[in-house]
C-alpha cells in the first residue's frame, strides 16, 4: 500500500542531513517498521515524562522546610518553648497561661510542615510530643480556670437564688478538684497552687453565701406559716385568749422576717411580706389590747360589785352604794365588739338594779334611823311615856301604864276643879304626842301603829 503523504523525517534522525531527491519518493508501508515507530514514540512520551515528575518531585522534596541547610523554624519554636516556660514559671498568671497555650498549638502547626524525608523530623517528631504534652498539662490547667469563669460570671449582681448559688459552689467544687489534681511538672503549677488558695476563698465565700440564702428562704417559710396560723386564730378569736394568740403568731411572723439575713434575696420578699403583715400585726395588736382592757374593765367591776353584796350584807349602805357606783362605772367603760361587751350589758342591769335597792335600803335605814330618834325623843318624859319597836315596814309605839294613868289623874283632877287651862295643857300635850307620831309615820313612810298599856291599838298611821 503506497501513501501520496509528503515524507517526513524519521524520530531519531538529525534533520537535513543529506540532499532532498528531486523525484518524489515511494514510501513503502511496512507493518513492521510502523509498529516500531508507534511504540518507540510512546516509551519516550512516558519515559519523559517520569523524568520531568521525578525532577519535580526532587524539587519539591528539596523545597520542603528544614531538607536543606539549617532548620530555623526548628530552632525558632525550640526558643520560643523555653521562653514561653520560663515566662510562665517566673511570672504565672493566668494571661501567660492562655497565651503559652495558644502559642504551644501554633508551634505544634509550623512543626508539622517537617516533612519525613528531612534529617531534622525526628528531632521535630520528639519536639512535637513534648509541645502536646506541655499543651495538655496547660489545658489541665486552663480548665479549671474556664469553671472559675463560669462562676465568677454567675456571682455578678448579687444577691442570687439558693439554686444559683449552689450551681456556683459545684463549678468551684470541680475547679478546685481539677487544681488539686495539677501535678507539680506541670509548668502551671504555680499558678495552680496559687489558683488554688483563690478558689477556696471564693468557694467559702459562695457557701456562705448559700447559708445565708437557705437561713432566708426558712426564715420566709417560717413567716409564712406562723402567718398562716394566725389567720387561722384570727377567724376562730373569741376572747382575750384566742386573740392573744393570733396576735403572737403575728409577731412570730414578723420576728422571722426581720431575721432574713441582709443582701439575700430572700430579703426582698421579706420587705414585701412585710408591708402585707404589718397591718395584720397592727390590727391584732389594737384588737388584743381591746380585748385586754374589756377583760380587767370586766373584773374590776365583778370585784366590785362583790365588794358592793359584803357591804350591803353588813347594811353599810354608804359603802355598797359606792362599790356599785364603781361597778358600773366600770362595766359602762367595756369596749363594744369586745368579748366583754355583751357580757357588760346584763351586768350593767343587775348592777344598776342593786344601786337602786341599796339606796332605796340606806333610804330606809336613815327612815328606821329617823325614827328611832323621834321616837326616843317622843317617848321620853316622867313617867316615861312608851315603848316603841322598829322595823322596816312598821313602826309600833306603846303607852306605858305610869303614863296613861298619870294622864288620866291630871285629867280627872282638872275636872274636879274644873280647871279649864289645866285641861287645854293636857289636851295639847296629848296633840302633840300624836301629831309627833304621825309626823315619824310621814316622814320615815311606815306605817305606825299605836298601842294601849293592854296591847289593844288605839290609833294607826299609814305613813303616806
Amino acid at each position: 500500500m503506497h501513501s501520496t503523504a509528503a515524507p517526513s523525517t524519521p524520530q531519531g534522525y538529525p534533520s537535513g542531513q543529506g540532499p532532498i531527491p528531486s523525484r518524489p519518493a515511494v514510501a513503502t508501508a511496512s507493518p513492521t517498521l510502523s509498529g516500531f515507530d508507534r511504540s518507540s514514540v510512546t516509551l519516550a512520551l512516558v519515559t519523559l515524562s517520569a523524568g520531568v515528575l521525578a525532577l519535580l518531585g526532587i524539587s519539591w522534596a528539596l523545597s520542603r522546610p528544614c531538607v536543606l541547610g539549617e532548620c530555623q523554624r526548628l530552632l525558632t519554636v525550640e526558643a520560643n518553648n523555653r521562653e514561653l516556660l520560663n515566662e510562665l514559671t517566673e511570672s504565672p498568671s493566668t494571661e501567660t497561661l492562655v497565651s503559652a497555650h495558644e502559642q504551644l498549638q501554633g508551634a505544634e502547626e509550623q512543626l508539622q510542615g517537617i516533612p519525613p524525608w528531612s534529617r531534622y523530623h525526628r528531632r521535630s517528631r520528639e519536639l512535637s510530643e513534648s509541645l502536646q504534652r506541655r499543651s495538655q498539662q496547660l489545658q489541665a490547667v486552663r480548665s479549671p480556670l474556664g469553671l472559675a469563669y463560669q462562676a465568677s460570671l454567675l456571682s455578678q449582681n448579687p444577691p442570687h437564688r439558693l439554686e444559683e448559688w449552689q450551681r456556683m459552689e459545684a463549678l468551684w467544687i470541680e475547679a478546685i478538684a481539677q487544681l488539686e489534681a495539677i501535678d507539680p511538672e506541670n509548668p502551671a503549677y504555680t499558678l495552680a497552687r496559687g489558683k488554688l488558695r483563690e478558689y477556696r476563698q471564693n468557694l467559702a465565700a459562695v457557701q456562705q453565701r448559700a447559708i445565708l440564702e437557705r437561713r432566708g428562704a426558712e426564715q420566709i417559710e417560717a413567716a409564712q406559716l406562723a402567718a398562716e396560723m394566725a389567720r387561722t386564730q384570727e377567724s376562730q378569736a373569741r376572747d382575750v385568749e384566742t386573740w392573744e394568740r393570733a396576735y403572737s403568731s403575728w409577731r412570730t411572723a414578723i420576728t422571722a422576717l426581720m431575721r432574713v439575713p441582709a443582701q439575700t434575696t430572700a430579703q426582698r420578699d421579706a420587705r414585701e411580706l412585710f408591708q402585707s403583715y404589718g397591718p395584720h400585726l397592727s390590727s391584732a395588736e389594737q384588737r388584743h389590747r381591746r380585748e385586754q382592757v374589756a377583760r380587767r374593765l370586766h373584773e374590776q367591776a365583778v370585784t366590785l360589785a362583790d365588794e358592793a353584796r359584803i357591804a350591803q350584807d353588813a347594811q353599810e349602805w354608804d359603802g355598797a352604794i359606792t362599790k356599785w357606783r364603781q361597778a358600773i362605772g366600770y362595766a359602762q367603760q367595756i369596749p363594744e365588739n369586745t368579748a366583754y361587751s355583751d357580757q357588760s350589758r346584763p351586768l350593767l342591769q343587775a348592777y344598776t338594779n342593786a344601786l337602786i335597792q341599796a339606796i332605796a335600803s340606806q333610804e330606809i335605814s336613815e327612815a328606821m334611823s329617823r325614827a328611832q330618834g323621834d321616837l326616843r325623843r317622843l317617848c321620853q318624859g316622867s313617867p316615861q311615856i312608851c315603848e316603841y319597836q322598829v322595823t322596816r315596814d312598821r313602826l309600833q309605839v306603846k303607852l306605858l301604864p305610869d303614863y296613861v294613868s298619870r294622864i288620866q289623874n291630871l285629867h280627872r283632877q282638872a275636872n274636879q276643879q274644873n280647871n279649864e287651862a289645866a285641861k287645854q295643857q293636857i289636851d295639847q300635850h296629848v296633840r302633840r304626842l300624836i301629831d309627833g307620831l304621825e309626823l315619824v309615820s310621814l316622814n320615815t313612810e311606815i306605817r305606825l301603829t299605836v298601842l294601849n298599856p293592854e296591847g289593844e291599838e288605839i290609833a294607826r298611821f299609814s305613813g303616806s
